[in-house]
């Protein structure tokens, strides 16, 4: 689990290493992502039961629209699977699939530098899969209920449209019920995770405005010196008058 950890946060300072190029921040986007679950819980009401999500990975595609104001909105597809451990209850064997579907809202601060920070949250529908035997109890089922999600990262630009994702996610989803087994009950679920991924910009930044040269006004040439004319030649031209 330790050497998963460290070769995905070796990865990410590795990409990480190639970054300084500004990005692209207006347009449609799409980006994928993995994650790595470092924390969360199931509980299961009716059975009095909390169960901790041994950590694993979760996976993650997006689709948004960046605006110049800096905001990005997206719709996103996510999964994330888990097995689940309830102390006090070693030989139950649990596990909990999430498929998600969530609306996002992102703010990009720094905006068109190589790194930019970035808030956001999520709304949208959790579909929670339960599975749980302990000897001859079952708890199955599976139910969709409402989901929300916090997330923060930052972006590391890779090229002027290619960007790496590096980020944190808080996702919940409450109040699935799961009555397919022998015993029926409800749950919550939340799960934390942080992500790795690549966001791709696909209208490449509009070219840098460059000011054509002035133009210099046209040179006006000086006139011409007036011709030198000699005082004799104008003597000899007279008629003598003497004659």
């Amino acid at each position: 689990m330790k050497s998963r950890i460290t070769k995905t946060v070796a990865l990410a300072a590795l990409m990480a290493g190639t970054a300084g190029v500004a990005n692209a921040t207006e347009g449609w986007y799409g980006r994928a992502d993995i994650g790595w679950s470092f924390d969360g819980t199931q509980d299961l009401d009716g059975a009095a039961a909390e169960g901790t999500l041994e950590h694993d990975w979760t996976e993650h595609l997006g689709l948004g629209y960046a605006f110049q104001n800096g905001f990005r909105l997206e719709g996103e597809l996510g999964h994330r699977f888990n097995q689940v451990e309830f102390s006090g209850f070693p030989t139950v064997d649990a596990d909990v699939h999430a498929w998600s579907a969530m609306a996002n809202l992102f703010y990009d601060f720094n905006r068109g530098g190589a790194l930019e920070p970035y808030i956001g949250i999520g709304a949208g529908a959790a579909r929670l899969n339960t599975g749980l035997v302990d000897g001859g109890t079952t708890i199955d089922g599976e139910d969709t209920v409402i989901a929300y999600q916090a997330l923060a990262g930052v972006a590391i630009g890779l090229t002027e449209q290619l960007d790496l994702d590096i980020g944190y996610r808080y996702f919940v989803a409450d109040g699935a019920e799961f009555d397919e087994g022998t015993f029926v009950t409800e749950g919550d679920y939340e799960h934390q995770a942080l992500t790795v991924g690549l966001r791709y910009q696909f209208a490449a930044p509009a070219p840098a405005y460059v000011a054509p040269p002035p133009v210099a006004p046209p040179v006006t040439p000086p006139p011409p010196p007036p011709v030198a004319t000699c005082p004799t030649s104008e003597l000899r031209s007279k008629p003598s008058t003497l004659l």
